[in-house]
């Protein structure tokens, strides 16, 4: 499988903000153009939008020493 490049996506997607407004703006285009599987587009299409963007605003703080 190609999990690593999974991995490799949802780290992407978590830390850089202009990734993620892609992503949100077209996972499937975006999800495909990272190589990921079939199976695994129609995983990340399903992403909690939400709890995508509190991650990655928390990982955001942390990074820059803020709570």
């Amino acid at each position: 499988m190609n999990d690593s490049r999974l991995e490799t996506f949802l780290a992407r997607i978590y830390v850089d903000r202009e990734a993620r407004a892609k992503f949100l703006a077209d996972p499937r285009c975006e999800a495909t153009k990272a190589g990921l599987t079939a199976q695994q587009v129609e995983d990340v299409i399903k992403i909690d939008r939400d709890g995508l963007e509190l991650l990655a605003d928390s990982l955001e703080r942390k990074k820059h020493g803020r709570k």
